[in-house]
């Protein structure tokens, strides 16, 4: 059915439409589906590598079940009906549902009058777990700040482009490209290599401290 903006006369009518459809319209990646391959690479993984050792094998693990539930926060769900997108376009234009917007203003999240929105923190934390594994599995790489910067930003930057790809595509800002969740995904990634260099540095001094003491025991 083609909606046109008089047709907000019969909203509740455009709300079935977009129920009806909803089902059979967007693809969904569930939280027990990153658990399942998670599991599924677990299986394969310990099959197949050669370093038995346990804390690698869960550190990797971990590892892939954190990149699929980027994944999973990123881009899902994703409306793929043509039909449903212009539903949806419709409930916008009828001010039922709220149109996502590109933003390229920086800090445009502080008029929510909330520096800790769930939005926010959200973007915050979602790359900080790559300060962590970067080091611990990459060891060969020198994990200077710079290079840990850069990281976060240009996977940051890729998720934000692949997002706003989807609505060059569709049309339909469902996501929406934002300067503020770039800012904040390379801030978290900051603060959390931060805290890693910090451990770290605490970590090798009291080895240090430990082996310099049993030394002069013997």
């Amino acid at each position: 059915m083609n909606w046109e903006l008089s047709d907000c006369r019969n909203l509740s009518e455009l709300a079935d439409q977009v129920t009806a459809l909803e089902k059979t319209s967007v693809i969904h990646f569930s939280f027990l589906m990153t658990v399942i391959l998670t599991l599924v690479f677990m299986f394969i993984y310990h099959r197949r590598s050669v370093d038995k050792s346990l804390l690698q094998f869960m550190i990797v693990s971990s590892f892939i079940f954190y990149v699929l539930n980027v994944i999973r926060l990123a881009f899902f769900p994703i409306p793929i009906n043509e039909t449903y997108i212009e539903l949806l376009k419709q409930q916008v234009k009828c001010g039922i549902l709220v149109e996502r917007r590109h933003n390229l203003q920086l800090f445009d999240f502080m008029k929510w009058g909330n520096l800790f929105h769930i939005t926010t923190v959200g973007n915050f934390l979602m790359l900080m777990p790559l300060s962590f594994y970067c080091p611990i599995l990459f060891k060969k790489r020198d994990w200077g700040f710079l290079r840990m910067i850069l990281i976060g930003f240009f996977i940051s930057l890729a998720i934000e482009l692949i997002q706003l790809s989807y609505d060059f595509v569709t049309g339909y800002a469902y996501r929406g490209f934002n300067v503020d969740d770039l800012m904040m995904n390379t801030l978290g990634v900051i603060f959390g290599f931060l805290v890693f260099t910090i451990v770290r540095g605490f970590f090798l001094i009291t080895i240090k401290f430990i082996q310099f003491f049993y030394r002069k025991a013997r």
